[in-house]
This record gives C-alpha cells, sequence and structure tokens, in this order.
C-alpha cells in the first residue's frame, strides 16, 4: 500500500468521525479565471484547507473568449474544464465568475471530470441574493461537490449531502457541504481499489 493511498482511506475515516466534512484530496491547485476577487479565491482556499485539503493558489488565468457562447451569454464548461485538465497539479479546480452551460443544460454550477483529476465552478449564479457568508457556502457545497466527483462519486439521493445534484439555487441551499456515510462509504472503496 502507498502512503498517500492510506493517508486517503485514513482521512475519509476521520470525515465519518468528523460528520463526514474532510475531502480525501492532499494537494489542490486553485486555478482562477481572471474576474474572480482575490478575497473570494482566498476564502474558498481557507474552506478546502479546513477539510485537510493543502491548496496552492496559482496566477489567474484569461476566461478563453473561444468558450463564450455570444447567443447565450454562457461559457462552454467543457472548455474551461479542458483548461483545468491541461493545468499542472494533482488535482485542479478552476473558478470563475462566468456563467457555464453543458449540452442539454441551461446553466451548470460546475463540471468535472468524473473520476479524474480536475473539476470547474462558477461563482456567477451562486452570487444571486447572496451576502458573502452565504456566497462562501455555496462555493464550498460546489467545489466539494465537483471534487467528489473527481474523486469517483456519482450523484447521491440524500437530499441532505453535498453529492445531490443541484437544480437549483434552492436545492445547493438546502443540502448539506459534507458527504453522507453512504458517499464516505465509497470514497472509502475508490481508495482501496486504487491501491
Amino acid at each position: 500500500m502507498n502512503a498517500q493511498h492510506g493517508s486517503a482511506r485514513a482521512r475519509v475515516r476521520d470525515a465519518d468521525a468528523t460528520h463526514t466534512s474532510a475531502i480525501p484530496i492532499e494537494e489542490l491547485t486553485i486555478l482562477p479565471f481572471e474576474g474572480v476577487p482575490a478575497s473570494v479565491v482566498q476564502a474558498l482556499a481557507e474552506a478546502l484547507a479546513a477539510r485537510g485539503v493543502s491548496p496552492r493558489i496559482d496566477p489567474p488565468v484569461p476566461l478563453p473568449m473561444a468558450a463564450y457562447v455570444p447567443e447565450r451569454g454562457q461559457y462552454r464548461a467543457e472548455a474551461l474544464l479542458g483548461l483545468a485538465t491541461d493545468h499542472r497539479g494533482r488535482y485542479v479546480l478552476a473558478l470563475t465568475h462566468g456563467d457555464l452551460f453543458a449540452p442539454g443544460l441551461n446553466f451548470v454550477f460546475g463540471m468535472a471530470e468524473a473520476p479524474g483529476r480536475a473539476c470547474v465552478v462558477s461563482a456567477a449564479r451562486l452570487l444571486s441574493g447572496a451576502d458573502e457568508p452565504l456566497l462562501r457556502a455555496r462555493l464550498v457545497k460546489e467545489a466539494v461537490h465537483e471534487l467528489g466527483h473527481t474523486l469517483g462519486l456519482d450523484h447521491c439521493a440524500d437530499p441532505r449531502c453535498v453529492m445531490h445534484f443541484s437544480n437549483c439555487l434552492a436545492d445547493t441551499d438546502r443540502k448539506g457541504d459534507a458527504y453522507c456515510s453512504r458517499c464516505v462509504g465509497r470514497l472509502a472503496q475508490e481508495a482501496g481499489a486504487s491501491r
């Protein structure tokens, strides 16, 4: 067993003991796109560090104009995810203020390689009616959700689990910011299978 996978399993066990709020990712690169305030990026990094992640914030990169669809006023999520996938780092979380959409969906809060190593989260819709604490809570939920997909988790039927699918902001506000016991069990299985 290598040390990284042993450590991941220990963190999953610890997560179960502490209301499943830990994330079994040690190294995470946060890649902000231009336009995201540094204070928002820093707040997300601090929230993820409190869950056992060691985040590194890279310098902002420009939003790719080729990903912008003027008639929709939105960016193609898969294009931004592609940039995150090409970025260096064990795990990469890209963060944008650009509104995202995916094929067949009017919008998405984020997208991830599932499983994989990269994901992207948009704060565009999370800002709606939000003060700073609410925006931070929403951003953490969506980041933890997308990181869960990179770790191999699917959507969860438990509406309180962070892996529950958010069809609207009310869904995000209603769900918790931690993995349910079923999802923690899945993370433990994934960590065991990748040994």
